[in-house]
């Protein structure tokens, strides 16, 4: 009796389909790297088959949920290529806080997930590190912040960058990107709110957003790290510095 022959692994069929040369050199190929024989008529098989590739579906999140997504990338996210035997790997990362961040990294996975990605979360020591492979979101993502900033997206930054300052107010520091502070700076200056700025004396950058302002410029609805402070400027006004 002849058994069922068993499926070849993942990464055995997409060699197979991706590799551009004849059927007796991707025979030789899979013997090299994977240590297996596979006839002709399998490799037919699967270079009939197409590719699939898995579209995201960005309609199933709000604007306002990838505006934030994308100012914590801007803020907390990095993004590269790697390359080994199996082709390129498009990679977003996106680092938090293991201590203080975990409902970020939280809402962060659900909008992952919700467009069609299944992220991988990392601890390392006192970091979150949320990872995906993802060539649609490597190019829909940029570190550098948009033209016009909404009170969204400054929230997604404030969530990856910013730190509550004693429970009243949220403090934002200088990124490796000095354009998303000014982008952040002039959101405030053209909806007319005052916002202090301040020079450490390594040339650090801060910037001090009270309650008042984050609730006045929007930001206090989308910002996780706003809401935390939110209830000290109900209970004797604490939060409206």
């Amino acid at each position: 009796m002849v058994g069922k022959r068993k499926r070849h692994p993942k990464k055995v069929i997409e060699f197979i389909k991706t590799e551009n040369a004849s059927y007796r050199e991707i025979q030789k190929k899979l013997k090299e790297k994977f240590g297996i024989e596979v006839p002709k008529s399998t490799i037919s098989y699967y270079k009939r088959r197409k590719t699939r590739t898995k579209h995201l579906n960005f309609d199933s999140i709000t604007c306002e949920e990838w505006d934030w997504f994308r100012g914590l990338f801007s803020a907390d996210g990095t993004k590269y290529i790697s390359e080994d035997k199996y082709g390129k790997h498009y990679i977003v990362k996106i680092s938090l806080s293991k201590k203080h961040d975990a409902p970020i990294a939280t809402k962060c996975i659900n909008v992952l997930k919700a467009i069609g990605i299944k992220p991988t979360l990392i601890t390392e020591k006192n970091c979150l590190r949320i990872k995906v492979s993802s060539k649609q979101l490597f190019y829909a993502l940029n570190k550098h912040p948009p033209e016009n900033l909404t009170p969204a997206y400054i929230a997604g930054a404030i969530d990856g960058d910013g730190w509550i300052d004693h429970n009243v107010a949220i403090q934002f520091g200088q990124s490796a990107i000095p354009e998303l502070f000014d982008k952040i700076l002039e959101f405030f200056k053209e909806i007319g709110i005052y916002v202090a700025v301040w020079e450490t004396k390594r040339g650090y950058r801060r910037m001090y957003i009270s309650y008042s302002v984050l609730k006045q410029g929007g930001i206090l609805n989308f910002s996780i790290k706003a809401q935390q402070i939110k209830h000290l400027s109900t209970n004797g006004g604490a939060g409206e510095i």
